[in-house]
């Protein structure tokens, strides 16, 4: 039975709508419930936005002029890293370290095993995509609860848009990395396989999401995050995947990489002026543990331990 010529974008479009709004959410459910515990290293600022800016544009010239196998392991112990820091608060030691090494242990098995049928392929998106998922929810609050503000996400989905499409349309760094982890353990996206279509959203880019979703809600509540969602499913989701339908992203090998955040970061940008505009200032870590928004005695570290001095903006 023939494919419908609209089957791949409708794919691609349920595959980034479920990643997006999935992890934005269960970042969001997150940072209602667990508190992080953070080493006594300041406040997040615009330094550290060019910090990671300057980590992010070197990251995938070393993914791949690196052999496959130092690329896993550099992949494992990012992953390991992740999830042993974010899901420290809710786990013991002996579950916590036994989970991470079944599903690190377990998408290094499919990767090498399972990838000879479509069902097999399956079994290996679907496992990866909980790693990526947990993964991201992870790292995104890891940085919120360190401080990061809606400003400073704005401002990097901002940058990120230009990165984005000069690295997918003039300079395909973005086509070649996607290629070259196509089939390989920890795939750093959270994608899923239906006959011979593959789709998926990377993994920097669900964490930009998740970022929005959480600096939104920490500074001005519930009304900032459901318009932070709304412009994640529609310029994150709808409008990337439906852009092949009009613009040519084909690449050699007939691979359709588009350049989300150039949709995605002016929009996200515009909305934090329209929030700051119409909500006022920020609020800081600490108004925000005080406030209602916070599920009452979370687990991890207790607020007091997480609060910063008032003359300090968060």
């Amino acid at each position: 039975m023939p494919v419908p010529p609209w089957f791949p974008t409708v794919f691609q479009l349920c595959v980034v709508l479920i990643g997006a709004i999935s992890v934005s959410l269960c970042a969001l459910f997150y940072l209602r419930r667990v508190r992080l515990e953070r080493p006594a290293i300041g406040v997040f600022n615009g330094r550290d936005i060019a910090i990671i800016m300057v980590f992010l544009a070197t990251l995938p010239e070393i993914y791949i002029v690196l052999p496959h196998w130092a690329t896993t392991c550099l992949l494992t112990l990012t992953f390991v890293t992740s999830l042993s820091i974010g899901y420290r608060p809710l786990l013991r030691p002996t579950t916590l370290w036994l989970g991470i090494g079944v599903l690190i242990g377990v998408n290094l098995w499919l990767g090498r095993t399972m990838l000879g049928t479509v069902l097999g392929w399956q079994a290996f998106w679907a496992e990866g995509d909980i790693i990526v998922l947990l993964g991201a929810v992870a790292v995104a609050n890891l940085y919120v609860q360190g401080g990061m503000r809606l400003r400073h996400v704005a401002w990097f989905a901002l940058v990120l848009a230009g990165y984005d499409i000069v690295f997918t349309a003039l300079v395909p760094l973005t086509n070649a990395l996607v290629e070259d982890f196509l089939g390989y353990p920890l795939d750093p996206s959270l994608g899923m396989r239906i006959g011979l279509y593959d789709a998926a959203v990377g993994l920097g880019d669900l964490l930009i999401y998740a970022l929005f979703t959480l600096t939104a809600y920490k500074a001005y509540g519930w009304r900032a995050a459901r318009v932070a969602l709304v412009l994640i499913a529609v310029f994150g989701g709808v409008v990337p995947s439906l852009a092949p339908l009009v613009i040519s992203f084909v690449d050699s090998r007939a691979d359709i990489v588009v350049p989300v955040q150039t949709w995605f970061g002016p929009v996200a940008f515009l909305g934090y002026l329209w929030m700051r505009r119409r909500y006022g200032r920020e609020r800081t870590m600490q108004e925000f543990l005080a406030s209602s928004d916070v599920v009452p005695r979370p687990f991890g570290v207790t607020a007091p331990e997480v609060t910063v001095p008032e003359s300090v903006s968060v």
